[in-house]
């Protein structure tokens, strides 16, 4: 039985042979990041996706194709175009079809962002900017980190992914809520505004401790 931590595992694995523009990524070295990032989105999903998506990655393995490399480049389709263009050859295509449900996921998604970012302002604020246009060369944001990955997933995967996030919607459930309050219980938090209180407290300190440092 194929298990969350098997599809992690293959995700490392893949991820370790991505060469970075800049030389190795300090992210390919943090597994602990890595882990929990990851596995709070998995926690997320219901089993038939986890299972299809983990096919997704053996059959790229079998083929020689990594998927944690394509990710990136798609993602260079807005952050670095030029060199995108050098590299879309060697990607898989997106059909229409894959597209529209791209975009339709990442619809929603983002607009699940801006909520949780209203909600919890500190802690959305340790994480990466809702919208491509709100980046600024240094930090890729939700959208472009979102569609890179959705360009990934196989017909299958994409499409039970599509399902699950409208019957979301139709429960009126945020998924963004339910992957960072896994994350905050696999950091040691009990939940996400206990994750939202301590940072507000940093955040407060920090102040002081500046204007301490000014005067």
């Amino acid at each position: 039985m194929v298990s969350i931590d098997d599809i992690i595992k293959e995700e490392w694995r893949q991820f370790q042979l991505v060469k970075n523009e800049g030389g190795r990524a300090d992210c390919q070295d943090n597994w602990q990041e890595f882990y929990i990032m990851r596995k709070s989105q998995f926690m997320a999903w219901p089993k038939e996706i986890t299972d299809s998506y983990y096919m997704d990655l053996m059959k790229a393995k079998a083929n020689g194709r990594n998927l944690l490399f394509e990710k990136y480049a798609f993602m260079m389709k807005d952050t670095m175009p030029e060199r995108f263009e050098e590299l879309k050859s060697v990607l898989p295509k997106i059909s229409e079809k894959k597209r529209r449900l791209i975009d339709r996921i990442a619809d929603i998604q983002l607009q699940w962002a801006e909520d949780f970012k209203r909600r919890y302002p500190a802690y959305a604020g340790q994480g990466r900017p809702t919208y491509t246009s709100e980046e600024n060369g240094y930090t890729t944001s939700i959208e472009t980190y979102l569609k890179g990955e959705l360009s990934t997933y196989g017909e299958n995967t994409i499409i039970l992914y599509a399902a699950f996030l409208e019957e979301c919607v139709q429960k009126g459930l945020n998924l963004t809520n339910v992957v960072r309050k896994n994350m905050a219980v696999l950091q040691g938090y009990g939940s996400i505004d206990e994750v939202e209180k301590a940072l507000t407290i940093e955040k407060k300190i920090v102040k002081i401790n500046e204007k301490l440092t000014v005067n």
